[in-house]
């Protein structure tokens, strides 16, 4: 799963980069939400992106902390799994940030990977959702802090499209 990490920070860096070299590509409106839309700004070029890389984040560190006290060799491969899913919905969001036609598309693959990692969570790992799986788990105290900065950041960043929400 390390090397699927290493790929997903060095795709994460490599799309950062195209959607700065692609912005005068990028459409006038962009999609904040589901039938919201803005208009074209860095802030909001990155946004998507930017939550992609905190979720990201977020998602190593949980599995670190699991792997840490579970050491269950075969959730690394549902680990890596949903790891190379969310490296495909920051490939898709991307290309829906050129290409307005393929958002509805892209909508329908995202929630048939969800659903398709649900089932394959509940028929494999049924035991990652009973209490009993999540008692032995410690983060650590950087750890804590580390999830802390994300969600605060993740918060940050939705601010602007709370705000733009309330005003419409």
């Amino acid at each position: 799963m390390r090397k699927l990490a290493a790929g997903a920070g060095a795709l994460s860096l490599i799309l950062f980069v195209l959607i700065l070299a692609l912005y005068e590509y990028i459409p006038q409106t962009i999609p904040v939400l589901r039938g919201i839309e803005a208009e074209k700004s860095l802030f909001l070029s990155i946004r998507i992106l930017v939550i992609n890389i905190l979720t990201l984040a977020a998602f190593l560190i949980l599995a670190k902390s699991i792997y840490r006290s579970q050491q269950d060799y075969e959730l690394n491969t549902y680990g890596a799994w949903i790891l190379i899913f969310i490296m495909v919905k920051m490939l898709l969001e991307f290309v829906g940030l050129l290409y307005e036609s393929f958002l509805n598309l892209q909508m329908y693959i995202l929630l048939a990977g969800v659903v398709l990692l649900g089932f394959y969570g509940l028929s494999r790992h049924r035991y990652l959702f009973g209490k009993e799986f999540w008692k032995p788990i410690r983060f650590l105290e950087s750890e804590k802090i580390i999830l802390t900065i994300l969600l605060i950041t993740y918060i940050a960043v939705n601010i602007p499209v709370v705000s733009m929400i309330s005003n419409q």
